[in-house]
């Protein structure tokens, strides 16, 4: 629960936490109801996780550098992403016309995400155990599926293996949004995360298998959702890796900055506020040395309105609106997301 509201407090942003005066406010509700829930339900508070090879030893510079470049890797996985589920979603809503037909839709739907966990079974559900089966390449059993390897007998076990099971888990998770399942991206991220980490493992052994799979868990989820701190302590606490908290970090932050310009969730805005405001004080500080008799009626009129400057006071800031996107880039067709945080998780 803690987790799930210091996402809500940055899922909404562009670049991570940027409301930070909501930050006490986040993790003040989210403590408290870890708290009672988990006191209630009487369930532990501690790692799930047990990836293979054991505790991570001290990270050192070069693990938060293969950190970096796997968090760049799973950028480029979230970008293709991105793209392949904005087109699934014109298929479906135009090419089918399913879109005002949620019966069909969902039909279509659940029939293309049952084949698929009948053929790959790691692909079903979403992505809390699967990962831990995963990640310790099948060592740990699948709870909720019988019988355990499906029809086709796929697991974890070989690099083409892994790459199978993560890129059919991003098909199912792109069918379950479009097809109107509850559900949504971020533990069903998680698992492709670790199935590509294993498939880079068998390719690269140097790589730790916790920093592989932890840091391209990240670098997927936070392109897609901007929560780089989030993610990085949720991936940390639930795998119970301290040691990894530097290359996962260094993922996020790898991730969340080559895919600022990469909008997913609609509803996601930056502090663009702030930025306008520091360039209006730097350019009126800059203004100002010319003298102090200089008033606003020096100014050009572009450069008095860039200044918001009127009888020698700052007039409030101009509203966000000029920087939304255009309605055009968030229509109903398009890959970029609603944010939905009631079923992000």
């Amino acid at each position: 629960m803690l987790m799930k509201w210091y996402v809500f407090g940055q899922i909404n942003h562009r670049l991570g936490y940027e409301y930070a005066e909501h930050a006490m406010a986040a993790v003040t509700s989210g403590t408290t109801c870890l708290v009672v829930f988990r006191g209630l339900a009487r369930l532990p508070i501690g790692p799930i996780w047990q990836i293979e090879g054991g505790t991570l030893p001290a990270a050192s510079a070069g693990l938060v550098g293969y950190g970096f470049l796997l968090g760049l890797f799973g950028a480029g996985i979230a970008a293709i992403f991105t793209n392949l589920h904005g087109r699934l979603g014109n298929f479906m809503n135009s090419t089918l016309r399913l879109k005002d037909k949620p019966v069909k839709l969902a039909i279509f739907g659940g029939a293309v995400i049952a084949c698929l966990g009948v053929l790959v079974p790691h692909s079903m559900f979403w992505g809390e155990y699967e990962f831990q089966s995963i990640a310790s390449l099948g060592s740990t059993p699948l709870p909720h599926v019988w019988p355990k390897s499906g029809l086709t007998g796929l697991g974890p076990t070989s690099a083409l293996a892994c790459l199978t099971i993560a890129i059919t888990k991003l098909v199912a998770i792109s069918f379950t949004v479009w097809g109107g399942f509850r559900g949504g991206y971020i533990f069903p991220f998680f698992a492709a995360g670790a199935a590509f980490g294993r498939a880079v493992t068998f390719v690269i052994p140097e790589i730790p298998a916790t920093v592989a799979c932890l840091c391209i868990a990240a670098g997927i989820n936070v392109a897609v959702t901007r929560t780089a701190f989030a993610t990085s302590i949720i991936l940390v606490a639930l795998s119970g890796q301290v040691n990894a908290a530097s290359p996962v970090l260094a993922a996020s932050l790898a991730s969340i900055f080559s895919t600022y310009y990469m909008p997913f969730i609609r509803a996601q805005q930056g502090r663009f506020e702030l930025f306008e405001s520091q360039l209006h004080a730097y350019k009126a500080e800059e203004l100002f040395k010319w003298g102090p008799a200089i008033t606003p009626s020096d100014l050009s009129n572009e450069s008095a309105r860039l200044l918001n400057i009127k009888s020698g006071t700052e007039e409030d800031l101009e509203s966000q609106d000029s920087y939304k996107l255009p309605d055009s880039a968030v229509s109903a067709d398009s890959p970029i997301q609603e944010a939905s945080v009631v079923n992000t998780l």
